[in-house]
C-alpha cells in the first residue's frame, strides 16, 4: 500500500469518526431534553400528590366531626320514632297512656329540646354549629419529641442538617416558629421516622377547625410536603435505611 493509498484511508476514518461524534451529539441532545420533560412531569406529579394528601386530611376531619353528630341524631330519631308508636298503641286506653306520661320526667319537651340545643353538640360559634370532638380521635395530647425520633431513627441528626441545606427557603420562612418544641425540619424528620400516621395525628391535632391554627397547619403540611420528596428520593431514601 502506497502513501496516497494510507492518507486516503485515514481521511475515510476520519470523516466517519466525525459522523459518528455528530451522531452522538445529537442523542445526547434528545437524550437531554426528554430528561427535563420527565423532571417537569415528575414535579407536576409531586404537586398533586401533596395537594391529594391535604385534601385527604381535611376530608378525614370532616368525616370525624360529623360521625359523633350522626350517631347523636339517629338516637334521637330511633327515640321519637319509638315514642310515636308506643303512642298510637295506647291512644285509645286513657289509662294506660296516663301510665305512659307518668313514667315519663316531669322536665317537659321544651325543656329537653333546650338542653339539647345547648349540649357541646350543638354549641353555638358566631353562626355555625360547632360538633363536640369525638373522642375516640381526640390527639390534643399527641405529641413528638426530639428523643423519640433520635430513637426511631438513628441518623436523625443527619438527616436533619441535610434536609434544612436541602429545603433552606422552608426553613427559613418557619425558622422562628415552633410547635410542641418542634420546627418544620423536625417535624419533617418525625414523618419520615413515623410514617403517614404520624402525619393525620399531628394533622388532626392542630387543624384551624379544631384547636390548632392556620399557621400551625401550614407547618405541618410543609413538614410532610417536605418528607415526602425526602423519601421520593431512591438514594437519599436507601441512605436512611442503610444507616438504621
Amino acid at each position: 500500500m502506497d502513501i496516497n493509498e494510507s492518507i486516503a484511508q485515514i481521511r475515510s476514518q476520519l470523516e466517519q469518526i466525525e459522523r459518528n461524534e455528530a451522531e452522538n451529539q445529537r442523542e445526547q441532545a434528545e437524550v437531554t431534553e426528554l430528561i427535563l420533560k420527565l423532571e417537569t412531569k415528575l414535579k407536576q406529579f409531586q404537586r398533586r400528590r401533596d395537594e391529594l394528601d391535604e385534601q385527604a386530611l381535611r376530608l378525614y376531619t370532616q368525616a370525624e366531626e360529623l360521625k359523633p353528630k350522626l350517631s347523636k341524631l339517629e338516637r334521637i330519631a330511633n327515640l321519637s320514632k319509638d315514642f310515636l308508636e308506643l303512642h298510637y298503641e295506647f291512644q285509645d286506653s286513657q289509662d294506660l297512656l296516663s301510665t305512659l306520661y307518668s313514667s315519663i320526667p316531669t322536665k317537659s319537651v321544651e325543656d329537653t329540646d333546650r338542653a339539647l340545643l345547648n349540649s357541646p353538640l350543638f354549641t353555638q360559634k358566631g353562626n355555625e354549629p360547632t360538633p363536640r370532638k369525638n373522642s375516640a380521635h381526640d390527639y390534643s395530647q399527641y405529641s413528638i419529641s426530639i428523643d423519640e425520633i433520635k430513637q426511631a431513627l438513628p441518623n436523625a441528626e443527619k438527616v436533619y442538617q441535610k434536609l434544612v441545606a436541602n429545603y433552606l427557603e422552608e426553613y427559613k420562612t418557619y425558622q422562628n416558629y415552633i410547635v410542641d418544641g418542634l420546627d418544620v425540619i423536625w417535624y419533617a424528620v418525625a414523618f419520615i421516622a413515623f410514617g403517614r400516621s404520624s402525619y393525620r395525628k399531628m394533622g388532626f391535632k392542630y387543624h384551624p377547625d379544631l384547636d390548632g391554627s392556620e399557621r400551625a397547619m401550614q407547618l405541618i403540611n410543609t413538614a410532610w410536603s417536605i418528607s415526602q420528596r425526602y423519601l421520593g428520593n431512591s438514594h437519599d431514601h436507601n441512605n436512611t435505611m442503610n444507616s438504621l
